[in-house]
């Protein structure tokens, strides 16, 4: 199981692995297209 909690209650962790961070980069081509699609 893996979770974003810091405990899980009734489970034993056997594994911290700290911090985990991600990017994630959008263009401007994809905010017309999804105001787009509420448009319609």
């Amino acid at each position: 199981m893996i979770t974003t909690t810091p405990n899980v209650e009734g489970k034993h962790i056997s594994k911290y692995c700290g911090v985990v961070a991600g990017k994630v980069i959008l263009s401007t081509d994809m905010f017309k297209d999804m105001f787009a699609g509420i448009r319609s």
